[in-house]
């Protein structure tokens, strides 16, 4: 037999999960992720165990290509703002599967090594000097265009990609990159 003060609290707790969706009004910045800067523009419910998070343009248009069954259900209530207009992909990947294996960098060949939390990819040197012992790790936006460059000793190449993971962020490494910098098959990483 249920009390007063628990069915008060079961309907406290059911709200709480429950999630709240639509525009944010607010000037904090995206729940996506620490590494994250830019204003939030709508929640959504999180995918996986009730909640809610808000998130920028970016990564709401990222939701919207990894969730689409949720995305949808979204776009169907009644009295919510259409989610659509504030998801805007601009110059950035959504996915590493978007992102070319190989492109050629002012002349120099280069391979993706994973997709940063910004939607930006890393790419190194294919080959790297050996003149010097020197790789360079560029990113680059959706249209190819570099963003941000450095040129490093090759010895310190796995120490710089695991510096990129945790103070850029990266939403997934490539498969041959998690290889090298985990050492051995990538499939058990």
């Amino acid at each position: 037999m249920a009390t007063d003060g628990r069915e008060a609290f079961e309907r406290r707790t059911l709200s709480n999960l429950r999630p709240d969706v639509g525009v944010v009004d607010t000037d904090e910045t995206c729940e996506q992720s620490d590494h994250c800067d830019r204003e939030q523009q709508y929640r959504v419910p999180w995918p996986h165990i009730g909640g809610d998070v808000a998130l920028c343009d970016y990564h709401l248009t990222r939701y919207r290509k990894l969730n689409p069954d949720i995305w949808e259900r979204v776009r169907d209530l009644e009295g919510v703002e259409d989610p659509d207009v504030y998801a805007v992909v601009g110059d950035r990947f959504l996915t590493v599967d978007e992102v070319p294996g190989e492109i050629a960098v002012d002349g120099e060949k280069m391979c993706r090594v994973g997709l940063g939390v910004d939607g930006h990819a890393l790419f190194d040197s294919a080959e790297p000097d050996d003149d010097d012992g020197t790789v360079r790790f560029v990113t680059v936006d959706r249209n190819l265009e570099p963003r941000d460059s450095i040129e490093i000793h090759r010895s310190s190449a796995g120490a710089f990609v695991s510096w990129y993971r945790s103070h850029e962020g990266v939403h997934e490494l490539d498969a041959d990159a998690r290889s090298a910098l985990h050492g051995g098959d990538s499939a058990d990483v």
